[in-house]
């Protein structure tokens, strides 16, 4: 995603686009609902179903919180006189601008994912109750039919808007077909033994991917077939290239990581593992720099140097804030105001105040 959003159409994006109409936002949805299956799962069993909606609409309000942190940023720099960045229309002074950011219809380029999320996470509320009957052929069933009738008939409801010249900007009963068959995955991936179906069947998925990927680029983005592309390949509609390519590709990403992580040390990956368990983290800081950046650091167009130089500078900025989350062991953002009061009033309470270590306490064991 870092690559694509800063550099796209440069040599540093070409590795991590190898597969033709696959890209960050794609496994971002489809992993999305498995850890939501697989995550959710496990607390309805242990703790209850209220709890796991409890949590679920925790979740939204963060998600909501980080998509209108977007979108004021993007604001500020289009009444700045920056609204190139942001690819919307004018708006007519804040209180405008405000009513479309909280919204959610002032969803600047790069930063639209939060709100498809959020819609289809929705979709949770009503997906647990039947998963836990057991009726997850249903849920896929239905899933795909949602998903036949968006390619052959899509009303205005099935699109979310941005104040955009082109105001449709994803199209969520297509979408959905990363996001919900996934869930249903995730919430069987104990019972369906996932990994180990992987592991076994691993030269097959690759082989298979792999041709996928040279049939879509010889036949649709560079072949014969390129007439049809839109009709095979839209982003916005989701057609059957990207949906298929994205259910052959992570799984086959998956599977080759889980066989050099059991070669090398899991150190040596250690920055995409950390970005990757503070995602939603990397995408907002993502998110915010495609905006900051050109403003205040590096004005755009880039050279392929300033490009390669600002992918790794957001990439290092995203692996560092997940070390500090780390560090600090800040598991949930909401919480670090109380433990930033919590660590002062401790400095303040040692002697002298002055933050000196307190002395060592007696460690004697006193029976009573």
């Amino acid at each position: 995603m870092i690559s694509l959003h800063f550099a796209k159409g440069t040599h540093l994006a070409a590795p991590t686009h190898a597969f033709p109409y696959v890209d960050g936002m794609s496994a971002f949805v489809l992993l999305s609902g498995l850890v939501l299956g697989l995550v959710y799962r496990r607390w309805i069993e242990r703790v209850s179903l209220r709890h796991a909606y409890w949590r679920l609409s925790k979740r939204l309000a963060t998600l909501y919180v980080c998509q209108l942190t977007i979108a004021l940023c993007a604001l500020v720099a289009a009444l700045a006189g920056h609204r190139w960045l942001t690819l919307l229309l004018p708006v007519d002074g804040w209180g405008h601008g405000l009513e479309l950011a909280v919204t959610m219809r002032y969803i600047p380029s790069g930063g639209n994912i939060l709100l498809l999320y959020m819609v289809l996470l929705s979709s949770a509320y009503l997906l647990f109750p039947i998963l836990m009957r057991g009726w997850w052929a249903a849920i896929l069933a239905a899933s795909l039919v949602l998903y036949a009738v968006s390619l052959m008939w899509s009303p205005d409801w099935f699109y979310l808007t941005a104040h955009t010249a082109g105001h449709r900007i994803q199209n969520w009963a297509a979408w959905q077909i990363m996001f919900i068959p996934a869930v249903v995955v995730g919430w069987k991936w104990r019972d369906w033994r996932v990994p180990e179906l992987i592991d076994r069947r691993l030269a097959a998925i690759v082989a298979v991917a792999v041709g996928v990927a040279l049939a879509f680029h010889y036949g649709i983005d560079t072949g014969p077939w390129v007439a049809f592309e839109p009709a095979l390949a839209d982003k916005l509609d989701f057609r059957p290239a990207r949906a298929v390519g994205a259910w052959l590709a992570v799984p086959a990403v998956y599977g080759v990581f889980r066989l050099l992580l059991r070669w090398w040390h899991k150190d040596w990956l250690r920055p995409l593992v950390m970005t990757g368990t503070r995602s939603l983290d990397s995408y907002v800081l993502q998110a915010l720099a495609l905006v900051v950046i050109p403003i205040h650091v590096a004005h755009r167009p880039w050279d392929l140097l300033t490009s390669a130089a600002v992918v790794l500078v957001v990439f290092g900025i995203c692996w560092a804030w997940a070390e500090l989350r780390e560090a600090y062991r800040i598991d949930k953002l909401h919480r670090l105001p109380g433990m930033l009061m919590h660590d002062i009033r401790s400095r303040a309470q040692t002697p002298g105040g002055r933050g000196e270590p307190s002395p060592e306490p007696d460690r004697t064991v006193q029976v009573a």
